[in-house]
Order: structure tokens, then C-alpha cells, then sequence
């Protein structure tokens, strides 16, 4: 069997950033944590896990990382005459000056009322060129035959955020704040949004616009896989021509697969944390932290290096994490919580 040389694992929100990390200093997890990254040789990295990606794979991006355009790729239904960006259906809450998002993984729509929606919308904004795809319901996709260029936030990055400081820009950005309040009027009305406000459930009452442009340039890789169960992965994956594998249930399934691979390097992405770390209780995100460490991240790093795998986390917060056979014995380093979970 062939040992690979590199294991690059992407796990946005491993180390935050959190609504409050003062309760944290006295958590069992979190410290031993702590004291595990500090062992570790530390460098300096991207800040989100699409500039992660661009970084690893030498992408060519223009503005935005182009994830409808991957996304539309991943289900293969991409056409290179026309231009993508996410549509995503998101609830705003608004107050006296800011309105506060909650994503569509938070709204649990049902698939019909997504279609429901996507279909008004289609019918209203035909003239204007504009065509609302429904992927999944909780993932929408706009395309239009004219180029679209704008300087957007990812959705990962907005949730629970006052939206305010994450309005796209660029030149194009005022006639898509005009879609938006056309959309949100149309939504506001439909029978959907005053079905789920009766039995108390958030509205759908807004887009999130992110993830525009066209499929990124690239430069021919070594022998590559990459492991996630983000379809913008998957349609990555398929554009730049490299293996693709879906998460397997437990670290020693994967580990089995990076045995048989005939790949070099290898990307694993687990994204499970970068959700809950918009909470404001973090209680979610620890459960989730103590399962991904030990199920995870410890016995495939403790594994990699055994076999002398060169291996790096990105924890996606402008730092990576390098490990060696020699972390071991740097066993006075332990590393404070706010030196290595960020806050909001």
C-alpha cells in the first residue's frame, strides 16, 4: 500500500471565532486542545476556508470565490454562457439600525416550499433575465447571461452577524440590492412565509448573494484528492480533474481510502463546526468539538505522523498548524485559549 506524503485537513470553526470564549478557559476539552495546537509549529494562513482552498490548489480567482458556478458544476447542470452567484434563502431580523441573519440550515424548509418560492421569483424577475435554480432547499443558485461581478461574503461568515458590514460591492451592486428588495417584497406576501408565520416558524424573507463568478483558473497538481461532502468541493474537484471522495462514517474508513489512493497529496474538509459556531451558546459547538477531535483529528494526525505523513490543519482563522513526531516533546508549551480560539 501506498503511504501519502501530504494530508491537508480544512476544519473551519475548530478554533472559532465564538460569540464568548471566557467560558472556555475551564473546560477540559477545550484546554487540552489548547495544549495539543500549541505543540504544534504554527505559520500564518487564510482567514476563511474558500481562501484556504484557493491557496492549497494555486486557484486563479478574480473576486469572489466562484461557489454557485462549482455548486452548479457539482450537479452538473453548469453552462458556460451564462454567469452564477448563490441566491441562498436566509430569514433577517431586523432592529433599530442592523438586521441580524439567520441561514436557511436554521429555517428547516421544506423542499416544497423552497420550489414554491423559487418559482414566484422566476416569474417575476423573467423579464429583468434572471433565472432562480433550487438545488437543494436550502441551497438557491441565480444565473443571468450578463457577467457578474461583485465583492461578496460568504454565508458561513454572516450567520447571526449584523448584515450591515457584509452587503456585497462593486459596480454592479446596485441593481442587485434592487433584485433583493424587489425579492424580499415578493416574499413577504407568499403563502409560504404566512403559513410558516402562523405556526410560528421564521419567515423566508431574504437572499444572501455570494459566490459569484466564473469556474477558477488552475495550474495542473500533483497527484491530488480531495475528501468533503460540500458539493462546492465535489464540483471543485471535478474542474481541476482530481480524485473525489465523500466523508466516510468514522477516521479508519478514510484512513483505508487514503491507503488504496494512488494520490500524494490529500485535502480532507470537515465543515461540521463552521455552522455552529454562530451561536451564541456554544454549547452545540463543544459537543460537536469533543466528537470531531476524537473521532477525527487526533488519531489521524497521531496516525499521520506515525507514518511520517507531512500533515497541516487550517482551522481557517489566518493560522495553520504543522505536526511532527517531535511535538511530544515540547511539553512545557501549553498555550492560552485566546491565543488560539478567536472571538467576534
Amino acid at each position: 500500500m501506498a503511504i501519502p506524503s501530504e494530508l491537508h485537513i480544512v476544519v473551519p470553526g475548530i478554533c472559532g471565532p465564538l460569540a464568548d470564549i471566557r467560558s472556555l478557559n475551564e473546560n477540559r476539552t477545550v484546554v487540552e486542545w489548547i495544549k495539543f495546537l500549541s505543540r504544534s509549529k504554527c505559520k500564518l494562513s487564510e482567514s476563511n476556508s474558500y481562501k484556504v482552498l484557493t491557496s492549497l490548489l494555486n486557484l486563479t480567482v478574480d473576486v469572489d470565490f466562484p461557489s454557485a458556478a462549482l455548486s452548479m458544476l457539482a450537479h452538473d447542470a453548469y453552462d458556460e454562457k451564462l454567469s452564477y452567484m448563490c441566491a441562498d434563502p436566509v430569514h433577517l431580523q431586523a432592529d433599530m439600525d442592523h438586521a441580524i441573519l439567520t441561514s436557511s440550515h436554521d429555517l428547516y424548509l421544506k423542499p416544497d416550499e423552497s420550489i414554491a418560492i423559487c418559482d414566484v421569483l422566476n416569474k417575476h424577475f423573467k423579464q429583468d433575465g434572471l433565472n432562480f435554480i433550487c438545488l437543494s432547499k436550502d441551497q438557491w443558485v441565480v444565473s443571468c447571461e450578463d457577467e457578474i461581478v461583485l465583492d461578496t461574503t460568504p454565508l458561513s461568515e454572516t450567520i447571526g452577524r449584523n448584515v450591515n458590514f457584509f452587503l456585497p460591492k462593486g459596480s454592479a451592486s446596485g441593481f442587485w440590492k434592487k433584485t433583493l428588495t424587489e425579492a424580499q417584497m415578493l416574499m413577504h406576501s407568499h403563502d409560504v412565509n404566512v403559513n410558516r408565520e402562523s405556526s410560528g416558524e421564521l419567515s423566508v424573507n431574504s437572499l444572501w448573494f455570494h459566490g459569484s463568478g466564473h469556474l477558477p483558473g488552475y495550474d495542473k497538481q500533483v497527484s491530488l484528492s480531495i475528501c468533503s461532502n460540500d458539493n462546492v468541493l465535489r464540483g471543485l474537484a471535478d474542474h481541476i480533474g482530481c480524485d473525489h471522495m465523500s466523508v466516510p462514517q468514522s477516521f479508519e474508513h478514510y484512513k483505508k481510502k487514503l491507503l488504496s489512493s494512488k494520490s500524494s497529496v490529500n485535502i480532507l474538509h470537515l465543515n461540521e463546526l463552521e455552522h455552529l459556531v454562530n451561536y451564541s451558546d456554544v454549547t452545540l459547538w463543544l459537543e460537536r468539538l469533543v466528537e470531531l477531535l476524537n473521532d477525527w483529528v487526533y488519531p489521524l494526525i497521531s496516525w499521520s505522523k506515525k507514518n511520517k505523513i507531512k500533515v497541516t490543519l487550517y482551522p481557517c482563522n489566518k493560522k495553520q498548524y504543522q505536526f511532527s513526531s517531535v511535538d511530544s516533546l515540547k511539553f512545557w508549551r501549553q498555550g492560552k485559549v485566546e491565543q488560539y480560539v478567536s472571538q467576534y
